[in-house]
């Protein structure tokens, strides 16, 4: 039997029926607070709710994104990142979700961080004036005039102190990746600079997260995981010392935004208040009432979104996965079935089983597993130690697992302490396992053919050296080709 199912159903909300009525929460992201109000993104446009919570008011309709609203100093106007005219640049409109401006014109891309407390200008950061992989502070007034660089070299994320003389910041940002505990090279650290003696601290000096500066009267508020989850502290800028504020365990703290005397944040898709003077945290109950278009049932052509596919085992028909649904298709006549048909979910990883005794599938922790469907035993085969940073869903730890045509053997590849990805099989009976390939290329995607007799595979191993059509360096194109192991003593080569 061969299959490769990971037993893993991601919901995404596709295609909905008409008559299903939507109970669950709608995600709110990136919050900003002001005297009265919270606003904050939900299905990638704004909307606005009272302090204390209750029904949602939508600021924008345009397909494109928003994001990152901040409210000015005075509460009276919201500046965000917007694509109304297919670039990412800054926008600002007043707290209503009117008269909205477009402020800069740059291709590259200009993400709102905030307000300057004196000035009235806008903070964003943009990559225009940066080498590669850093970006830059600028300030520029709501109607587009008086843009400023900060002095700063690289920074990505800050907060002036009250009378504007200082300010906190990050000099890279991470919020947009899904790195857990990270404490490598782009860790996050707080700076304080001072404008007027171009002396600059590191205020935080933490190994992993510290991000979100926030500047109230004369402390530093900002997240770290220094205890295990993003949790917010705070810094004295007088007496020096750090106080964790909250001590959450379950979800992030996500996006921490800070108002007079209070911080508004996202924590498991809700929205969440901390007071600052009582050091007491609540839920900010809103509920959103999303016209959710696409939630109306309307046909859709999926020939150009297929994701996945398995043949079956007699040839005859496949297993293809299109937009979260799985179909199974005829060779060359007959009738396409959908034979998931669930709408309301993403449906992924089908695979054709033989005979349906056993089940191969991997999870988050880098393990791969056999489940005997009969007895329901679930065994562990083999974890891998290594994973490539920002791996997809597809793409985590062990993967590309493939069962022989007698079920009694698994073969796959994992990273290796060199950061190569190796070919292992599994016995089935020895409950063992063989390492393949010698660890010195990349070699994946391992395929028994159908006698038993060789495992094919892909490998990153033909190295010709060419020179690079823009830069002076040597590239190496068309790594990939196709090799068989043979599996029998004195069997026969390909």
């Amino acid at each position: 039997m061969k299959t490769s199912i990971k037993l893993i159903l991601i919901i995404l909300g596709i295609s909905l029926p008409g008559h299903i009525h939507l109970e669950a929460q709608q995600i709110m992201r990136f919050p900003d607070i002001s005297e009265k109000s919270v606003v904050f993104v939900s299905g990638e446009d704004i909307w606005s709710a009272p302090l204390e919570g209750g029904d949602a008011m939508r600021l924008t309709i345009h397909d494109g994104n928003e994001r990152y609203p901040k409210f000015s100093p005075d509460g009276s106007l919201i500046a965000f990142t917007g694509e109304y005219d297919g670039n990412t640049d800054v926008y600002v409109m007043n707290s209503k979700g009117g008269n909205i401006t477009r402020i800069t014109y740059h291709p590259g891309a200009d993400e709102v961080v905030g307000w300057h407390p004196e000035s009235n200008k806008i903070i964003f950061n943009s990559a225009r004036n940066s080498t590669s992989r850093y970006t830059k502070l600028f300030l520029i007034s709501p109607d587009g005039t008086g843009l400023e660089e900060l002095i700063l070299y690289d920074a990505s994320r800050g907060s002036f102190s009250p009378d504007g003389k200082k300010i906190a910041y990050n000099k890279v940002s991470r919020e947009h990746r899904t790195w857990k505990r990270y404490q490598g090279g782009k860790a996050q650290e707080i700076y304080i600079y001072d404008f007027e003696t171009s002396a600059e601290e590191n205020i935080s000096n933490f190994r992993g997260t510290d991000r979100m500066p926030m500047w109230i009267g004369n402390k530093v508020y900002f997240v770290s995981d220094r205890d295990g989850t993003l949790n917010i502290f705070s810094y004295h800028t007088v007496g020096k010392e750090i106080n964790q504020l909250t001590t959450y365990h379950d979800y992030d703290i996500l996006r921490a935004s800070a108002g007079e005397n209070k911080i508004v944040y996202e924590k498991g898709g809700n929205l969440w208040l901390l007071d600052i003077n009582t050091e007491k945290t609540s839920k900010i109950d809103i509920t959103i009432h999303p016209d959710a278009p696409e939630t109306r049932p309307y046909m859709q052509t999926v020939a150009d979104n297929l994701q996945d596919f398995h043949i079956s085992p007699s040839g005859m028909r496949a297993l293809v996965v299109a937009r979260g649904e799985i179909f199974s298709v005829p060779k060359s006549s007959g009738i396409t079935r959908n034979i998931s048909n669930n709408c309301g979910a993403r449906d992924k990883d089908a695979a054709w089983s033989n005979n349906g005794q056993k089940i191969a599938f991997a999870d988050q922790t880098l393990r791969c597993y056999i489940l005997d469907v009969k007895s329901r035993e679930v065994i562990e085969v083999d974890k891998a130690n290594y994973e490539h940073v920002d791996e997809s869903l597809h793409h985590k730890g062990i993967y590309d697992y493939s069962w022989s045509p007698d079920s009694k053997y698994l073969a796959y590849s994992k990273m290796n302490r060199d950061l190569v990805c190796q070919i292992y099989i599994y016995s089935l009976e020895e409950n063992k396992v063989y390492p393949i390939s010698d660890g010195l290329y990349d070699d994946f995607n391992p395929v028994f053919t159908r006698d038993g007799e060789h495992l094919l595979f892909v490998s990153n191993r033909k190295y010709h050296p060419t020179f690079c059509d823009k830069e002076w360096e040597m590239v190496y194109k068309d790594l990939a080709g196709i090799y068989a192991f043979t599996l029998k003593k004195n069997g026969k080569a390909h």
